[in-house]
């Protein structure tokens, strides 16, 4: 049965949906294009969200210049990212990763600066007195008083990556699970739709558990 007039499959359609959807082979096929595409997307924001954000923290003038450059594209909806990466680029699949890498990047940026900048100033006295070298002193006194928010960041570029990647998919790309959701709600199968989001939210949110669970548990064990 269906509700709302007949558009909004039930519970039961959906439910009833889910096995046909795993078994079908493309299913998997469309996962492991968009989780490609998730990784790609997700190191290169965290590494280099996390490298500006500390040197931003560090350094009034690089904060200066990138400062309001990370207010605005904070501001910027997903979807125009999207549309300037295709006209630009084109709709091959790179395209698609920078748009997503481009919308996920401030978020990140904009956690690890904030950390950086209210980090305790008498460790950076501290390291001055003892004469830590450059290295020591990002090692031991920044990355030490951040790695939390290292985590969170990193967290945050995922969840951010994997919800922005199925709008990506669905505007530019022909295969991946937007893509997939996409091609459904244009047949009006919306129960198979349904479907195929939750099976990968599923896939997603456990990914997320477990792994960065892990790296949160770790990162805050000095703590107890």
């Amino acid at each position: 049965g269906v509700a709302s007039g007949g558009w909004v499959p039930s519970i039961f359609a959906v439910v009833a949906k889910l096995g046909p959807v795993i078994a079908e082979p493309s299913t998997l096929s469309n996962m492991w294009i968009t989780t490609y595409r998730i990784l790609i997307a997700f190191v290169a924001t965290t590494i280099v969200g996390s490298l500006l954000g500390i040197a931003m923290g560090l350094n009034k003038s690089f904060e200066a210049f990138f400062r309001p450059l990370v207010v605005i594209s904070l501001a910027i909806p997903d979807p125009v990212y999207i549309i300037f990466a295709i006209l630009i680029l084109g709709t091959d699949e790179s395209s698609g990763i920078i748009a997503l890498a481009l919308a996920v990047l401030p978020f990140v940026l904009n956690v690890v600066h904030s950390a950086v900048k209210s980090r305790d100033s008498q460790l950076d006295g501290m390291a001055t007195v003892y004469r830590f070298g450059r290295r020591r002193y990002l090692t031991e006194v920044i990355i030490g008083q951040v790695g939390p928010a290292l985590i969170v960041a990193a967290r945050t570029s995922f969840a951010f990556c994997w919800k922005v990647v199925v709008l990506v998919e669905a505007i530019s790309q022909p295969l991946g699970v937007g893509s997939q959701i996409y091609t459904a709600f244009r047949l009006l199968r919306f129960d198979e739709m349904i479907a195929i989001a939750l099976v990968f939210i599923v896939l997603m949110r456990v990914v997320d558990t477990v792994a960065f669970g892990y790296l949160e548990r770790r990162a805050l064990a000095w703590a107890r």
